[in-house]
């Protein structure tokens, strides 16, 4: 019983409870393209004055974000959630150099993308990684993707909007960045 007390006694004085001024928000993260890059958007976040990290889940590509609105956004007394969203974009960016972007969640709900798998060449560094990621990443339809190397090959998965894109478009924008394919 006393284990339990300490264990709920810990666990509530570690969640910072949110002050009268701050609100949070959850946002889609583009650039976690792997899961050592859930260290970068940690490290990157913490040079962001007034954004805290409160939770980040890499299978969804998404981070939990508690921020004081008005000096977010100083002036303003009330921001829209558009005008939040481009302004923590910024800060993250900056913060980043320019491999993090701030958007919003997708609004479909996860049993309704379609995952798709392509086998690319080798990607030994993570600079590789991050340029297959970015052709990707960022097209029209895609939700969330990743990138993985393996000992001989690649792989990118991608979660997509099947009414906006497809496996035969994301392998052209593929090819057209001449990333590797595998021999057959």
């Amino acid at each position: 019983m006393k284990h339990q007390l300490l264990i709920a006694t810990l666990f509530f004085c570690a969640v910072s409870p949110l002050r009268a001024d701050e609100q949070t928000g959850v946002y889609r993260i583009v650039g976690l393209s792997a899961p050592e890059r859930q260290d970068d958007l940690r490290a990157a976040l913490k040079t962001v004055p007034d954004v805290q990290l409160d939770a980040l889940d890499f299978d969804k590509g998404e981070a939990k974000l508690r921020f004081d609105a008005a000096k977010l956004l100083p002036g303003n007394k009330t921001p829209t959630p558009e005008a939040i969203i481009n302004r923590l974009n910024d800060l993250l960016l900056n913060a980043s150099n320019h491999t993090f972007n701030v958007t919003a969640p997708s609004s479909l709900p996860a049993d309704k993308l379609t995952k798709v798998e392509i086998k690319v060449g080798l990607l030994d560094c993570k600079g590789c990684r991050y340029a297959v990621y970015g052709v990707v990443g960022k097209m029209d339809g895609v939700v969330r993707a990743t990138v993985s190397s393996q000992v001989s090959t690649g792989t990118v998965n991608a979660w997509i909007d099947g009414s906006k894109t497809n496996l035969e478009a994301l392998t052209e924008a593929l090819k057209k960045a001449n990333v590797p394919f595998p021999e057959k």
